[in-house]
């Protein structure tokens, strides 16, 4: 940690306007009040801004670091965009940022330009006093935000000015979505119909399924991490953009907050890192071989032939990966966040590109912080703009190139001579028809109110992600936690049933609650079990509710299958073909199902039963391993 002189001349900090709405906090806060006496960090941001996301781990540090001292953090939401002045739409943000601390909205700017902020992100820190000690500006400053937070504490304890510890405040949850997604970020199709690919973001993986939603595979405990392994075990940190490799069977991930590449291997369900340390870095050349090339949030990825595209959103670039030698370095895009047409990484100016799609020989993307549809020369590296001219140029118009205007577009995908896009903050997906340069509204109301929805057009909220495959368009509806199936020849909709979905409660292996048991199987059989929970007197399976289960290695490793029985019935019979035994291993076998009372059927009850099985060879093993365990009441 820097040592750290404070400043002898402070001024007042201006109080925040009564009339201003709150997010995560039951009450406004106030410096003659409820901060007098704390050390109050200011984080000037917006949601739609990269670097701003980046400033969250470092509060979260201080956050955790000084828990129960008088630290707050107060984030005072500066909106760039029009959609991103809605109350609504930052609570929603807040939420899928896993932002927990209070959050003023800035109407108009005007606590930004009585602070005298100048850009996104800044940080302000306030004395216990209520005066201002000084600002740091973009990203990075960790070290120095805590020193700076250190120093107060110990001028504030010799002075006598703190506070008992933070306020308090109260917090409003969300409800989990009834689709089993949390914040899907981005959707693939497979074009041969086979497989759909979710990246469920905010639960941490990835759901393999096919076209009609049932679901075969989850990658991704839910635990959010960076662990590699097989799909059971393996952590994702807020996965954005795929790209499948159909040939051999791949699929690669953008793993944004992890700021890795991971390849996803669907016959051997296991998960490995492939570029990116785990760490951001802010490295604009590359060159770097597999996991010792840092990155910096990638955010979509495109295939074509050896060569993976990403959308690099941090140092606003896009980057390639040789899929052999797994080299990643920038292709195009200066690393100066503007909208520069020109060749490769010297005179080729993005900013912030989230979404890509390979159509003849142009890569396009969505340049989304300055509202733009772009694309660059497979070939020549050259970067051409359809649609966008500013950083601060955005609105909802239809028409012909470059007269359109977008806001905030986050994804786009090809049909026939057409590009769609997701119009991420006109909450609508628009059509940019190559042959005649015009843009049409494709489909969305434009207002992310449910009841407006109509047989053709959905009511999209914030859609990030769109996938083509034949006629057939999906569309990540990311703040309705839905995807959306939207059949391009006739304009029908609807959302996608994903079957066997379920939201696990993320955990890691807990041996604690394990039934210990021994069992027999004859051997190169099959695993054949009959699971037969006891319920407690008055106490009936809910039959409505599926009953899943998980069959895996307890150390942890490659080996395991889950799966699950849409409406259940005990007992519970259960098969799996595709595992080789290791007899030396452990093997964690676990049920999870819902009961109700007799005396209140609308009482639901989640119960849980885990046996950690010991697996002998015995020629004479009956065909059936029978296990049973009781529900304590």
């Amino acid at each position: 940690m820097p040592d750290i002189e404070l400043p002898d001349s402070r001024t007042k900090a201006p109080d925040f306007p009564k009339s201003f709405a709150w997010v995560n906090t039951d009450r406004p806060l106030y410096f003659d009040s409820e901060l007098k006496g704390r050390i109050v960090i200011l984080d000037f941001w917006t949601y739609c801004c990269i670097n701003c996301m980046h400033v969250l781990p470092d509060l979260a540090f201080i956050e955790q670091k000084y828990k129960g001292q008088p630290v707050v953090v107060i984030g005072v939401h500066s909106a760039k965009f029009d959609n991103e002045g809605d109350r609504q739409n930052i609570e929603t943000a807040c939420y899928r940022y896993n932002i927990e601390h209070p959050v003023i909205v800035d109407e108009n700017h005007r606590i930004w330009t009585e602070y005298g902020v100048r850009a996104w992100p800044t940080l302000m820190v306030i004395d216990p006093e209520g005066r201002v000690v000084g600002s740091l500006s973009g990203e990075g400053n960790r070290a120095t935000l805590d020193a700076v937070v250190a120093a107060l504490l110990r001028e504030g304890e010799q002075k006598g000015t703190l506070a008992e510890g933070p306020p308090a405040f109260m917090q409003k949850g969300r409800v989990p979505s009834a689709s089993g997604l949390a914040f899907p970020g981005k959707v693939l199709a497979d074009p041969a119909g086979e497989w759909l690919f979710i990246s469920d973001s905010n639960h941490h993986r990835i759901i393999v399924a096919n076209p009609d939603g049932e679901v075969s595979a989850i990658a991704g405990s839910g635990n959010q991490g960076q662990a590699d392994g097989s799909f059971l075990e393996a952590e994702f940190n807020q996965p954005q953009g795929m790209a499948y490799d159909a040939d051999n069977k791949l699929l690669y991930v953008a793993d944004t907050e992890n700021h890795t590449i991971r390849k996803l291997d669907l016959k051997s369900k296991t998960v490995t890192t492939i570029s990116g340390t785990g760490k951001q870095v802010y490295d604009r050349t590359g060159g770097g071989v597999g996991a010792a090339q840092g990155l910096n949030s990638p955010w979509d990825l495109a295939l074509y032939e050896n060569t993976l595209y990403i959308a690099m959103a941090g140092p606003h670039q896009i980057w390639t990966l040789d899929i052999e030698t797994t080299i990643a370095k920038a292709w195009v895009g200066s690393g100066i966040e503007n909208i520069t047409d020109g060749v490769g990484t010297s005179s080729a100016a993005l900013a912030q590109p989230s979404g890509l799609a390979i159509h003849g020989e142009w890569l396009y993307f969505a340049d989304s912080e300055v509202s733009a549809v772009r694309r660059a020369n497979l070939k020549t590296r050259e970067v051409e703009t359809l649609i966008g001219t500013g950083l601060f140029n955005f609105g909802d118009r239809i028409g012909g190139f470059p007269q359109s205007l977008l806001q905030h577009p986050l994804g786009v995908a090809v049909y026939k001579d057409n590009i769609l896009v997701a119009d991420t903050y006109n909450h609508c997906i628009k059509r940019l028809d190559l042959n005649v340069r015009e843009s049409s509204q494709l489909t969305g109301t434009g207002n992310p109110d449910l009841a407006e929805e109509t047989e053709q057009n959905p009511s999209l909220y914030e859609p990030g992600g769109l996938s083509v495959a034949g006629d057939m368009l999906y569309i990540a509806d990311t703040n309705h936690d839905r995807i959306i199936r939207y059949d391009l020849i006739s304009g029908k909709w609807s959302p996608l049933d994903l079957k066997g979905l379920r939201v696990e409660a993320a955990r890691r292996m807990d041996m604690t609650q394990a039934i210990e048991t021994i069992a027999a199987v004859q051997p190169g059989s099959k695993l054949s079990f009959r699971l037969s929970p006891e319920l407690p007197q008055g106490v009936h399976l809910n039959a409505e509710a599926p009953i899943n289960w998980s069959f895996r290695e307890a150390s942890g490793s490659n080996s395991g299958s889950e799966g699950f029985i849409e409406h259940g019935k005990l007992p519970v019979n259960i098969e799996i073909n595709e595992i080789n035994v290791d007899f030396n291993s452990g093997y964690l076998l676990t049920l999870d199902f819902a009961c109700c009372t007799d005396e209140n059927r609308g009482l639901c009850i989640p119960a849980t039963l885990m046996w950690h099985l010991r697996l002998q060879e015995d020629t004479a093993a009956p065909a059936r391993i029978e296990l049973t365990a009781s529900i304590e009441p």
